[in-house]
């Protein structure tokens, strides 16, 4: 949903979805994704400063990265990094 640029509808989904749920790790990425989605630049990014842990994410993705540039200007911190190049190349 939020792909499609329907962050409305995915709220709803997300709204519904246990706490329990809510709290892992995966789940905590794509709240990030949804509050940057909703415009809540500074809610995503508390989600980095609380912490979380994507456990099957590939080494390699960007995409916590990419969520991140458009959340903050500083460089991706360590723990959420995991590139397989180093930034610039």
């Amino acid at each position: 949903l939020l792909a499609a640029g329907r962050s409305a509808d995915a709220r709803t989904v997300w709204d519904r979805l246990d706490p329990a749920t809510r709290a892992r790790g995966r789940y905590r990425l794509i709240e990030a994704e949804l509050l940057a989605a909703e415009g809540r630049r500074e809610d995503a990014r508390a989600v980095f400063d609380e912490g979380f842990e994507v456990a099957d994410l590939r080494e390699g993705a960007d995409g916590i990265g990419l969520l991140w540039a458009r959340l903050d200007d500083a460089p991706l911190p360590a723990r959420y990094d995991f590139r397989m190049w180093p930034d610039g190349e």
